[in-house]
């Protein structure tokens, strides 16, 4: 009997141990890699940390990049450092570009750079994101004309929709196409899954 045990128990083992792997192997299959842009100052701290961890426990790889490599501080505190500046990130080796926000992103709202980022990334129909009030470089940067999206309800921001002929849409997390947009820091979590799910199906 106490063998008969012993080699269930052995069995019962072998069987955990093999699932645990296969949903491993599950999360490794998504090998994408991302950039996540935030302000040198005041980027918002839930909409930098909940995707980046959410993404990151899924096996996407994030490079995190601002203006300059000295640390950012965001909206309540938290301190990030860069791995690498604007100026010399090698944008065409990511599968997606994700612009972190805060009342500091206004920061690249007419940053010449960024918008060529965006327009490069929406040409080869790769993952554009931005949430809170940095959609709205992605509105400047020309590439939502006549298309959907949502950001931090704000009359300015507004404002610039209306003036680029955008559709503002009063929802926590706009997809139209390529291009997801989320309205705030309440909204970080939906933002990371819909980000997930894009890279899952491109």
């Amino acid at each position: 009997m106490k063998i008969f045990k012993y080699f269930v128990l052995v069995f019962l083992l072998f069987a955990f141990c093999g699932q645990k792997k296969e949903v491993k192997k599950e999360e490794v299959k998504i090998e994408k890699k991302l950039i996540f842009l935030i302000a040198p100052k005041d980027f918002r701290d839930e909409e930098f940390k909940i995707p980046y961890d959410y993404l990151k426990s899924a096996g996407i790889k994030i490079t995190v990049v601002s203006q300059e490599t000295t640390e950012a501080v965001g909206m309540l505190g938290m301190k990030v450092k860069p791995d690498i500046s604007l100026e010399n990130l090698n944008y065409k080796d990511y599968d997606g570009f994700v612009l972190i926000g805060g009342s500091g992103s206004v920061f690249y709202w007419n940053n010449r750079k960024v918008w060529e980022i965006c327009q490069y990334f929406n040409e080869r129909n790769k993952l554009l994101a931005g949430i809170c009030l940095a959609p709205i470089t992605i509105v400047k940067s020309g590439v939502l004309n006549e298309r959907e999206a949502t950001c931090f309800k704000d009359k300015r921001a507004l404002e610039e929709f209306k003036n680029a002929n955008v559709r503002y849409v009063d929802k926590d997390v706009v997809v139209d196409g390529n291009v997801i947009t989320a309205n705030g820091p309440e909204a970080a979590e939906k933002f990371a899954k819909a980000i997930l799910e894009y890279l899952k199906k491109h």
